[in-house]
């Protein structure tokens, strides 16, 4: 690729996470095209993105960013050199699929980057897409929140986005997207071996998200109330064993180690107040991605032979909520 040429990223989603990500990847310099759907599409084409909270304050006008509705994308907005695919979970396959057969045989992007929380949906996303197209993951340690179909807040910010693939070894492309993205106010980073911090990032989820979702509690509450705490560290326990028989990595001795080496320290303070995108969800009315949290390590425990009562009615609750 021509580092004088502005990389074609094509962001599908236009939630908290992806409203964010196109504006920083937009900032950076890049080509950015939106794919959204409803009512936004018109807004985010007359105000553009405004991001504000702890990485600064950072406005995108309607000039720099190419929007478009999600389900009419024109074959130029797949024929990309990186379709970022920032759905729900859930939402993985479906869409994937729609915008493969939508934009026919001959139009495919040049790699995929998924920004999901969870486990499960990058195995769903490689079966939904042609065979050479590589498959990229992530892990993002950020917390978003949409105030408006064109504003974001970024209330925590603890590390880079990381950037990996699960999928063997990576072609020089995403690596030279990675660098490129630095220029954003969303720092980006490579990693040759992303698994590890996949799972870590999938503990820490299962731990909080759902149970937030419950109690409508912040980070900082869940972790300071006794009883929420006690639970927690339940989940806890319930996917480290699970992961170490499922992929064999030791991601703490214990859940209530990790409760008070890891997670504890990581919450308070720098995430107290942040309140998880699965509580949002529930608030909204809105899908949650429980089936790829605490439900991932229910199926992954009922395989292995392994009792997750915890995460099974954690996952349960949260069902009632949805429905």
């Amino acid at each position: 690729m021509n580092e004088l040429t502005p990389l074609r990223m094509t962001v599908l989603g236009s939630g908290s996470v992806g409203l964010a990500v196109a504006a920083s990847f937009a900032q950076a310099g890049q080509s950015a095209t939106l794919l959204a759907r409803g009512t936004a599409v018109p807004l985010l084409r007359e105000q553009g993105i405004t991001v504000t909270g702890v990485c600064g304050e950072h406005r995108v006008e309607p000039s720099r960013l190419r929007v478009c509705d999600a389900d009419e994308p024109a074959a130029q907005d797949i024929a990309c050199d990186v379709l970022i695919v920032a759905t729900k979970a859930y939402q993985v396959a479906q869409v994937l699929k729609r915008l493969m057969r939508n934009a026919g045989e001959a139009v495919a992007p040049k790699a995929v980057l998924l920004l999901q929380n969870g486990w499960g949906s990058a195995d769903e996303a490689r079966a939904a897409l042609p065979v050479d197209v590589p498959v990229f993951s992530s892990i993002m340690m950020i917390g978003i929140e949409r105030r408006s179909p064109t504003h974001v807040n970024v209330n925590v910010q603890a590390s880079p986005i990381r950037v990996g693939t699960l999928f063997g070894a990576a072609p020089p492309g995403m690596k030279d997207t990675v660098a490129r993205g630095q220029a954003g106010f969303l720092p980006i980073t490579y990693e040759d071996e992303i698994e590890p911090a996949i799972l870590n990032k999938f503990l820490f989820n299962t731990c909080l998200n759902a149970i937030g979702a419950i109690t409508r509690m912040s980070y900082g509450e869940l972790v300071s109330n006794d009883h929420a705490r006690h639970l927690i560290t339940q989940v806890a326990d319930e996917t480290i064993r699970v992961v170490l028989a499922e992929r064999g990595l030791a991601l703490a001795p214990d859940g209530a180690t990790y409760v008070e080496k890891t997670l504890t320290p990581f919450v308070l303070p720098k995430a107290a107040a942040h309140r998880s995108s699965m509580l949002q969800d529930v608030e909204a009315g809105r899908r949650t991605e429980v089936d790829y949290l605490n439900g991932a390590v229910v199926r992954m425990g009922q395989a292995r032979g392994i009792a997750t009562p915890a995460n099974d009615a954690v996952a349960s609750l949260v069902r009632a909520r949805e429905a």
